[in-house]
């Protein structure tokens, strides 16, 4: 979401001086976000903004999400009409659960990554592998962009979808089967290791989640919560768990790094300079760590009064 409220604000200020944009790569590393973009000048081309960007409603209670696009538009004879879009997607409480939607948006919903520069960046990368001192950094990520389904916006969570419903999670690999078993498509992200982006609609997805469940019972749950709800409908599609060729992606088949571990211990954005330090600073960031920052401060704060008294003595 992140990514591409970015880039829907990119846009809007571009779309003011007759600019539109183009997004290369669009990337979440650590603790913030970074896009590269082409920018293009062209008024006529400026009016395809409203089919690149879209309204999310997010169910309160099951987290399903629809996407609801500005524009459309209408193709007669060599010419084509840009109209608003159709709406709204989702009734005033949800098909699944019966809980309310939060709204969002408008959010950039098409592509936001160039695959073919992203793979020939990977390819320039690996022949110059020498050259970067985090080669295994930057071809990791590169690797599981490049592995992305492109045209769907937004991604789906295993472990959300499974706390919803109170049960057990299946292997990322099973749930993968069993959608490219029912004729879709599916790749993972690299926002999160466990995020799954598929163009399934929700009803496939929470069919398949029954028909687990069907498998792996859970306890009874109260009548009101979300899971309940779901369950107490029947799945429309039998789901086929049946390991299917295509749920691994080729990085995993051959074993390539797609995600690596943390540096070091307690990774994070430190305490900021000049904060008082507490008990909970040192519970989640360790000692070893406080005793960092307090060292770098006093280094800081050192140099800062001999600098001082240097430039006293000149002055004197």
């Amino acid at each position: 979401m992140a990514l591409r409220i970015l880039l829907a604000s990119i846009e809007s200020h571009a779309n003011r001086y007759k600019r539109y944009i183009v997004p290369v790569l669009s990337v979440q590393i650590d603790f913030y976000v970074r896009v590269f973009v082409r920018i293009y000048t062209s008024a006529s081309a400026m009016k395809n903004t409203p089919l690149k960007l879209s309204y999310v409603y997010q169910c309160t209670g099951c987290d399903s999400f629809h996407l609801q696009p500005i524009g459309r538009t209408i193709a007669k004879n060599n010419s084509v009409r840009y109209l608003p879009g159709y709406g709204p997607v989702v009734p005033q409480e949800c098909t699944y659960c019966g809980k309310k939607f939060n709204m969002g948006g408008p959010i950039w919903s098409a592509p936001i990554h160039d695959q073919e520069w992203v793979t020939s960046m990977l390819a320039d990368v690996k022949s110059m592998k020498s050259s970067y001192p985090a080669y295994d950094r930057i071809s990791a990520l590169l690797t599981t962009i490049s592995e992305e389904l492109p045209d769907v916006p937004l991604f789906l969570s295993l472990h959300n979808l499974c706390a919803t419903l109170k049960c057990t999670s299946p292997s990322a690999v099973i749930f993968r089967s069993a959608v490219i078993n029912a004729g879709y498509r599916i790749s993972g992200t690299h926002v999160n290791p466990l995020g799954l982006k598929s163009d399934a609609p929700m009803d496939v997805i929470w069919d398949i989640m029954r028909c687990w469940v069907k498998n792996h019972p859970v306890k009874a749950q109260p009548a009101d919560q979300a899971g309940t709800v779901i369950l107490a409908k029947e799945p429309v599609l039998q789901a086929n768990f049946a390991r299917a060729v295509a749920s691994l992606s080729k990085a995993q088949a051959k074993k390539v790094a797609r995600f690596l571990p943390n540096p070091e211990k307690h990774w994070g954005p430190k305490v900021r300079a000049g904060r008082q330090i507490t008990s909970k600073h040192v519970s989640l960031l360790g000692e070893a760590a406080i005793n960092g920052v307090l060292n770098q401060e006093d280094n800081e704060e050192s140099k800062t009064k001999k600098q001082k008294v240097e430039e006293n003595n000149i002055t004197t």
